[in-house]
């Protein structure tokens, strides 16, 4: 606590004279959101930028570029001028796997942007659908799928996504093989899950639970280190492989050169943000756990995921766009 006070009166002291020069901000903020309108990476931009728009003073909206497993939204705000107004929803996606599943990005994720902070991290849930798979539990899925192999159809929401990588961790630390199956978002993933043309999937919580509540799905576990609380009688992965663990995360960044006063403002911004008891009560809602960093600490998580998502790509031969 005492690190995150010294960084926040530290960052407003330097920021002082360049805002009062700027009246920065004095137009509205967009974030560019790499992936369609009422998804989970939507929802956050708009309930975080709603809170900062007070904080702020202008505001702060959410602009949908979908597609590429967010590479076009990402390359998108690459582009734009780095004057604090233009930000971008960065995922483990963008800011994760796609450095190594895309043979010609077009952005680069670490020279071409600064970190702002972490938003949220979010663990998944394993589902099936009962009437294709007979498995009650994760070690009867796994013991049917080794007796099966390839038989099974694991869907995600894309290449890329943590619903795929995920999936493709699970296969590996279980030492079996499903076949997987990309979409082009949850929304259809999910239709086929529970229309049984598909069996299995690595689901958001919020995306998956309607589906699991009504009996049309069934959870075996969620891929985070701890159990949730919407699901509070699914264990997680670990306890049936241990060591495996998956969390998904967004966070905010802003294109490179946006000037340091900007990024400590809007730093400040995010924690008020997720300080909001409104906030967290909508973020976990959606199974998601609000999750404030410096710009330094987010940095370094951004760092690390490309490095372990490159070898889990690389394990699992996962071939590059």
């Amino acid at each position: 606590m005492k690190t995150c006070q010294a960084f926040l009166a530290a960052a407003a002291l330097a920021a002082a004279p360049w805002l009062a020069q700027a009246g920065y901000p004095e137009k509205p903020i967009h974030i560019i959101v790499g992936a369609a309108a009422g998804g989970p990476t939507d929802q956050t931009a708009r309930v975080v930028g709603e809170r900062m728009s007070a904080e702020l003073g202008v505001p702060v909206v959410a602009q949908n570029i979908a597609g590429g497993g967010g590479s076009l939204g990402a390359a998108a705000a690459a582009r734009a001028r780095p004057d604090g107004y233009t930000l971008l929803m960065g995922t483990i996606s963008t800011h994760g796997a796609n450095p190594s599943l895309y043979k010609h990005l077009n952005y680069d994720a670490i020279k071409d942007f600064t970190p702002i902070s972490m938003l949220v991290t979010y663990p998944l849930v394993v589902v099936v659908n009962p009437q294709q798979v007979p498995a009650r539990t994760l070690g009867e899925l796994i013991s049917y799928a080794r007796a099966h192999p390839g038989k099974l159809n694991r869907g995600s929401a894309g290449v890329g996504t943590s619903m795929h990588l995920s999936g493709e961790l699970f296969d590996s630390m279980a030492g079996i093989k499903t076949t997987h199956v990309a979409y082009k978002g949850s929304a259809p993933s999910m239709k086929d899950l529970v229309g049984g043309q598909i069996d299995l999937s690595f689901e958001s919580l919020a995306v998956a639970l309607p589906h699991i509540q009504s009996g049309r799905l069934r959870a075996l576990a969620v891929t985070g280190e701890a159990h949730s609380p919407l699901l509070p009688g699914v264990p997680t992965v670990a306890e049936t492989l241990p060591g495996y663990h998956f969390s998904a995360w967004l966070g905010l960044v802003a294109p490179a050169g946006t000037p340091p006063a900007a990024i400590a403002l809007l730093n400040g911004a995010v924690r008020q943000a997720l300080a909001d008891p409104g906030v967290v009560q909508a973020l976990q809602a959606q199974a998601a756990q609000p999750t404030w960093s410096t710009p330094e600490a987010f940095g370094k998580l951004i760092a690390s995921d490309i490095a372990r998502l490159r070898e889990l790509i690389q394990t699992a031969g996962i071939a590059p766009q």
